[in-house]
């Protein structure tokens, strides 16, 4: 029952915040609950703490920011965003009062059990955030592990500040995090794994539009945020800020062509070779393409297949010559396994090895040298393992320093569970089947990159993925027009080319000024910028500030989003005057 309170230090780098002043001139108003201030001190702990993490950031809103107290809140605050700050005690004109406020346009921010308790302490229940924030409170996360993370949707209205599926790790503090279920969340709660949470919802920010105000809710009280970096607390609440100050927000998306999600779905194709076929098919049956990478040793052994699978059309990469892994070895041991696969495959396809830039670690075993390796052999992306990033999208190695994206090898970090982590947990078909299908559903909320990998012979008849897959890809078919399925060298060719534009904007009202300059060599198909709507289905106009500017496309994503689609950026610098209304 919302009564374990922790004392947090956070004052300690509140200076470390960013000071730069928002745009929008409306009041932001931090309201410090006197009940609730009482309530803290009763049980030990200084609401105060919590306040301190707001009275961190709010100082960038200028003369906008003020904290109000009781009497300032009751005799009515002029339009503008109130923060409600763990604000667990709330007494009828309190209540009352809040309703004025969003009633006359005035948006919300609360956190945690706001409101979940009466003016005496007294438990209310979930009743106000349910009511005012449109989610369903179902219960609280176990907080007997410190395993929590948050992972905000990348490219989403709120979160778009924040790269996609980011583990943001949430400590272990006294309050339970709250689960929750809304229509619209801008994050969720997972392990470091990612996994489905076995006790249901996950839900952590949620976000709501009435027909007068906007409202975003916390699921998590301000201790938590000790835990983040002040630098990617301010980064997220920016975007949130701005949503809920109806003050739409232009930026590069990360997919091409208006998709919100890109998926990559590939074989290791090891033992039992000759199941690699079945899965072409059940690719090729909704129209996508995959990646096999070939542990040549065996690849050797079935040069038709792999010469058949090329000419369907999917992508053949390495999974090294043998199945041991290169972290640790020598160089000279990694090279020479690198060169001895390459000459392998080169007895397979001939003159088409060229094609084979893409590679995957046996056993996901790697490291720098390999990295720096691969390159050098003419790999341009390699596939790792969950915890090769914090996020949910391509990166660029790191391996080699001062290397553009140009040169630099693409990371695609695996970010689904596979087949052999199912069948260590001794999942059943049904449960893979619906582990699967979940974290799908979570790759396109997130804007993430989807990879999944299964095995050749985890794929023979009656074999755990084989059965799974067609379902999976009915799945993936029901979600073309969000998704983007395409081949690993296909993704990274992308990360690279997007890589290459840069954009600019600059806001007065509702008009933005977009400038977007593209690098060498250009020729950018497909190119996405996001627009957030300062309203449900807002239209969104573009006009090019000269004619010659290549045209765009837009594309409604959601009520809350629009896509600018550029067919062909060719070098240079071009610019757009885009109006939401």
């Amino acid at each position: 029952m919302l009564i374990r309170l922790t004392l947090i230090l956070c004052f300690l780098y509140a200076s470390c915040f960013s000071k730069t002043v928002h745009a929008n001139d409306l009041p932001v108003y931090l309201y410090r609950s006197p009940l609730t201030a009482q309530f803290f001190k009763v049980n030990e702990a200084a609401y105060d703490d919590m306040l301190a993490q707001w009275r961190a950031y709010l100082p960038k809103f200028g003369k906008q920011f003020k904290e109000v107290n009781r009497s300032e809140l009751t005799e009515g605050l002029l339009p503008g965003t109130l923060i409600l700050a763990s604000a667990l005690l709330l007494d009828p004109e309190e209540r009352e009062a809040i309703q004025t406020f969003t009633k006359a346009g005035g948006g919300l921010v609360a956190t945690w059990g706001t409101g979940s308790r009466g003016a005496t302490g007294e438990w209310k229940g979930f009743d106000f955030i349910e009511s005012n924030f449109q989610v369903s409170v179902k219960g609280e996360l176990t907080r007997d592990s410190e395993s929590w993370f948050l992972t905000p949707f990348g490219d989403g209205p709120l979160t778009w500040s924040l790269p996609s599926g980011r583990r943001i790790y949430m400590g272990k503090t006294a309050e339970n995090l709250l689960r929750i279920e809304a229509p619209n969340l801008a994050a969720v709660y997972m392990d470091w794994d990612r996994g489905k949470d076995k006790d249901g919802a996950n839900g952590a920010i949620a976000f709501h539009e009435a027909d007068t105000h906007r409202a975003v809710y916390f699921s998590f009280p301000e201790s938590a945020w000790f835990y983040h970096t002040p630098d990617e607390v301010a980064t997220m609440l920016d975007s949130i800020m701005a949503w809920v100050q109806r003050s739409p927000k232009v930026f590069k998306a990360a997919w091409p062509d208006g998709k919100e999600a890109a998926h990559l779905i590939e074989m290791d194709t090891e033992d039992k070779f000759f199941s690699a076929p079945t899965f072409a098919q059940h690719l090729e049956k909704i129209g996508v393409k995959g990646t096999f990478y070939v542990l040549t040793s065996v690849a050797i052994k079935h040069p038709e297949i792999v010469k058949d699978l090329m000419n369907r059309g999917h992508e053949i990469a390495y999974h090294a010559d043998v199945h041991v892994g290169f972290r640790g070895l020598k160089s000279s041991e990694q090279e020479a396994r690198i060169i001895n696969m390459k000459n392998e495959l080169r007895k397979i396809i001939g003159s088409q090895a060229t094609k084979a830039t893409g590679f995957r670690a046996p056993t996901e075993s790697y490291d720098t040298t390999t990295e720096q390796l691969l390159r050098k052999h003419g790999i341009l992306h390699h596939a790792a393992d969950p915890n090769a990033s914090q996020d949910r999208l391509p990166f660029f190695s790191t391996a080699e320093n001062n290397l553009g994206p140009e040169k630099a090898l693409v990371v695609l970090p695996r970010t689904q569970h596979d087949d052999i982590s199912f069948r260590r947990q001794n999942r059943t078909t049904a449960q893979v089947s619906e582990a699967i299908a979940h974290d799908l559903d979570l790759v396109i909320k997130g804007g993430a990159l989807g990879l999944l990998s299964v095995h050749s012979q985890n794929y023979v008849d009656g074999a755990l993925m084989q059965q799974t897959m067609g379902a999976y890809m009915d799945k993936v078919a029901g979600y073309k027009d969000r998704l983007w399925v395409a081949r690993g060298d296909q993704i990274a060719d992308w990360w690279r080319k997007r890589a290459l534009a840069e954009i600019k904007t600059t806001q007065k009202d509702k008009k933005i000024h977009l400038e977007m300059e593209v690098k060498q060599p250009g020729n950018i198909e497909g190119l996405s910028v996001f627009v957030t709507h300062p309203a449900k289905n807002a239209t969104v106009t573009v006009q090019p500030a000269d004619q010659s500017a290549p045209k765009v496309r837009i594309k409604v994503i959601d009520p809350f989003r629009s896509a600018l689609i550029f067919d062909k950026l060719a070098p240079g610098r071009v610019e757009y005057l885009i109006t939401v209304q």
